[in-house]
């Protein structure tokens, strides 16, 4: 009997883990900014060079020099700087909205799409989310526009850069559905990221989109090893020093991985199989050795399988310019993972 053809897939990579810890800021180190961006650019260019499709930097990210007044645009600032080591990369950066207004996040955004030569997304999440829509859609309605385009001297097409949206709420789902390119979503269970991908593809529909053009990730935490053994032996690690870690919190509402890349592969294949996602997000428990796991050895893997497709880098399907607006009786249509 034939095999069943497993549809191609996308690979993100969350390296929102990679900036200064908290004990840095305000310490106004240039080297502390240096060692940061050093090791940044050295990952960049490994899952550059290694086929990954999407790199994020969320609003968390800090440089740790604590020299600049406005250190929330450290990881805009970090992503333009990353152009110069990668060539295919799509750079996803969060710039907040609620802390500057929806002009000045277009133009950082834009700042990044010209550097890495039309490789820039602009990544909706976190203190974005108490905002209206509509100042969500003015960002997006001036990365379309023209005169961005001709700004970051994009192609024939004036290809603007795409947007992600980190779903989490009933109006993110709007968003991701009305806007996305990319809609990244936390469950714990297939069963969730099923209905969640079921959800957002309706809203897309009913926006007048094809719901292909959303493509849906899902955030996945992993811990790579040689064997099972071996993984959960260094996740119990990495656990011990998260809890005496005065850094971020560890986020609980995440899916996470702990085995061998071929195992990862096999979750990867039966998600995806199952329409639960057109691929993952990986978010690494340790840098380097989990970002070189995925490169390594976990490509290779979900090459082998069918799962790689084409990067992300392609033109993304035109987007209509009109403002989001919550649908009538859309709320009752999310399901409770999302």
């Amino acid at each position: 009997m034939a095999s069943q053809r497993v549809p191609v897939s996308l690979l993100g990579l969350d390296l929102s883990g990679t900036g200064a810890p908290r004990s840095w800021a305000g310490q106004g180190d240039s080297e502390a900014e240096a060692f940061i961006m050093g090791r940044l650019a050295g990952l960049a260019s490994l899952a550059d060079k290694g086929g990954v499709d999407v790199l994020a930097l969320d609003a968390r990210f800090r440089l740790g020099s604590g020299r600049r007044r406005d250190d929330w645009l450290d990881g805009a600032l970090a992503a333009s700087r990353l152009g110069r080591h990668t060539k295919t990369l799509t750079i996803a950066v969060s710039v907040p909205l609620g802390i500057t207004d929806a002009g000045h996040v277009a133009s950082a955004v834009a700042s990044v799409h010209k550097a890495t030569q039309a490789r820039a997304a602009w990544q909706v999440e976190g203190s974005s989310r108490g905002l209206s829509a509509r100042a969500v859609d003015d960002v997006v309605t001036a990365l379309s526009a023209p005169r961005i385009s001709r700004r970051t001297g994009s192609d024939a097409n004036g290809r603007p850069p795409q947007v992600v949206v980190d779903v989490r709420r009933p109006l993110d789902l709007e968003l991701a559905a009305a806007r996305a390119d990319i809609a990244r979503i936390r469950v714990a269970t297939l069963e969730e990221a099923v209905a969640a991908r079921a959800a957002i593809h309706q809203a897309a529909r009913d926006w007048g989109r094809d719901p292909q053009d959303v493509k849906v990730l899902v955030d996945v935490r992993a811990v790579i090893g040689a064997d099972d053994e071996g993984a959960r032996a260094r996740a119990e690690l990495i656990a011990l020093l998260d809890d005496e870690n005065d850094g971020v919190p560890q986020q609980t509402d995440l899916l996470s991985f702990v085995g061998t890349a071929e195992g990862l592969a096999d979750l990867w294949q039966e998600w995806v199989a199952a329409g639960a996602a057109d691929g993952f997000t990986v978010i690494p428990a340790s840098v380097p050795t989990d970002v070189l796991a995925v490169v390594t050895e976990l490509v290779p893997e979900l090459e082998a399988r069918g799962l790689r497709g084409a990067p992300a880098t392609a033109a993304p399907a035109p987007r209509t310019a009109r403002p989001v607006r919550a649908r009538r009786g859309a709320d009752h249509r999310v399901p409770a993972a999302v």
